[in-house]
């Protein structure tokens, strides 16, 4: 188990300068009094099970920043473990819980899964002390709870940070494997109240994710800025005038010919002077990578086929060009899956036409720095015409969340936390089934070829980021559940 260091980011002076959030932070002082006076000689400490990537290893550390700002005493720690079987079942367990996969846990997986757990034990014990609360994030730690109240008096909680909205075979079959660990957590906490299941519905606070505005995945980027962190991290290879030297890791793309590569002048995307179509997540199969490629495919041959190539609707939709990113698999380790799902998308692109592949590019962002890392999603995103969140399932999908900030306009699917935060035709459009290719063309195309309903879109959409979804509103919550958990 290791201690993590979170580094010095925006202070609350910060928050407060910024216009738009001023009114936020101002309530959430004034809230936050009581909380933070209860709190006071406890420790409060976040185990989960990674420190670079994932929702949860963003959010932690400007969350953490705050509450120590107001006098909380907070710190983090990560789980370790060197075994590829951990892994494989934990990212089962994660498929299970959005009700993918067969559901089936055997014994020697519980073993397996304790173990790990029972490894990482004695540093815990060694930095937890009596009377502090313990906040567990998602099913990889979930065995300590017990391990720890065995030797220690502490309140702990389990955060839950995705779900399935209805309960079939293989989530009951998951939650049924996790129940004896549910026992020893004394409340439990959930993005969406249809996530919770029937048995912990009593002792559950409701919290939705949310983002982090002056992160640097999130901070305002100056078009000089935006276009130099492309050229930094490889993206663009046309643009010279630099303050700064590229980064040591570069984005590689999918090549035609399915290997991985850097890009350079001749295999330049034209980033900035189309219009582009963006998806940015885990290399998933619930993510829908696949579908929203086939339905941008089905876009462009129908264009071809039925289009007027004198108007420029015809011509926005030839010159528009498809962004697929996620986590190049040369940095990952935990995941097992997401370099299949991959090679799945690769396949699939190999196969597309030599006319359309230019059209299309596949982009491995490294994860060495996670400052770079944010700042190229945080551009690629500012770049984009539409932001697309296409998941078949979602725990919750703060990358909707990410671009309404922006004023990007989004098209997601019906995913849970997708609905919650997406008001269709408001904020952004939603296409109930992510798997519909035909209806996820239309609403592609319509979506292009209506760049003013995207200005409001987009204008809405951070909006309503700014009044639910910021870290100001989330932190108020957290406070008041943790306060109420104080022994």
């Amino acid at each position: 188990m290791q201690k993590i260091n979170v580094k010095p980011g925006a202070k609350i002076e910060d928050y407060k300068a910024y216009g738009s959030l001023y009114s936020s932070v101002l309530d959430f002082l004034e809230q936050a009094k009581k909380p933070t006076k209860t709190l006071k000689g406890t420790t409060v400490w976040m185990i989960n099970s990674t420190a670079i990537g994932g929702g949860v290893a963003e959010m932690l550390p400007s969350q953490m920043r705050i509450l120590r700002e107001l006098g909380v005493s907070i710190e983090w720690l990560v789980i370790e473990a060197k075994e590829k079987a951990f892994f494989d079942i934990t990212k089962r367990i994660h498929n299970a819980i959005h009700g993918s996969g067969d559901g089936i846990f055997t014994e020697k997986d519980r073993t397996i899964f304790e173990e790990v757990n029972r490894q990482n034990l004695s540093k815990a014990l060694e930095l937890i002390n009596e009377g502090d609360i313990v906040v567990v994030h998602d099913p990889q730690p979930m065995p300590l709870a017990a391990m720890i109240k065995k030797e220690k008096k502490v309140s702990i909680i389990w955060r839950c940070h995705i779900g399935l909205e209805e309960d079939t075979e293989v989530t009951d079959a998951v939650w049924n494997f996790l129940k004896p660990y549910t026992n020893d957590y004394d409340h439990f906490i959930f993005s969406l109240p249809s996530y919770v299941p029937k048995g912990l519905k009593k002792k559950t606070t409701i919290i939705p994710p949310a983002i982090d505005p002056l992160s640097h995945k999130n901070r305002e980027l100056q078009l000089h800025k935006c276009i130099g962190i492309l050229y930094q991290s490889g993206v663009l290879d046309d643009h010279k005038a630099m303050l700064y030297h590229r980064y040591e890791h570069k984005v590689r793309k999918v090549m035609p010919d399915g290997t991985f590569d850097f890009l350079d002048a001749d295999e330049n995307l034209d980033l900035i002077y189309r219009p582009i179509v963006t998806e940015i997540s885990r290399w998933d199969r619930l993510k829908g990578f696949k579908e929203l490629m086939q339905a941008f495919i089905k876009m462009k041959q129908d264009n071809r086929k039925n289009g007027d190539p004198k108007s420029l609707e015809y011509k926005r939709i030839e010159m528009t060009l498809l962004v697929m990113a996620g986590p190049d698999p040369a940095f990952v380790s935990d995941d097992p899956e997401g370099e299949a799902v991959l090679k799945e998308l690769t396949e699939a692109y190999k196969a597309v036409d030599d006319d359309m592949k230019n059209d299309i590019a596949i982009l491995l962002l490294p994860l060495d720095n996670p400052k770079e890392n944010a700042l190229i999603v945080n551009a690629l995103q500012r770049t984009s015409s539409i932001i697309v969140q296409n998941s078949i399932q979602e725990g919750f999908g703060l990358t909707a969340t990410e671009a309404m900030w922006k004023r990007k306009p989004v098209l997601v699917s019906g995913a849970a936390g997708l609905k919650l935060q997406v008001e269709h035709n408001k904020t952004g459009m939603i296409n109930e089934d992510p798997t519909d290719i035909e209806s996820l063309t239309k609403t592609l195309t319509f979506m292009l070829n209506h760049p003013k309903d995207r200005d409001k879109w987009g204008f809405n959409g951070q909006l309503r980021v700014i009044q639910n979804f910021t870290l100001f509103s989330q932190l108020i919550s957290w406070l008041e559940v943790l306060s109420l958990n104080k022994k």
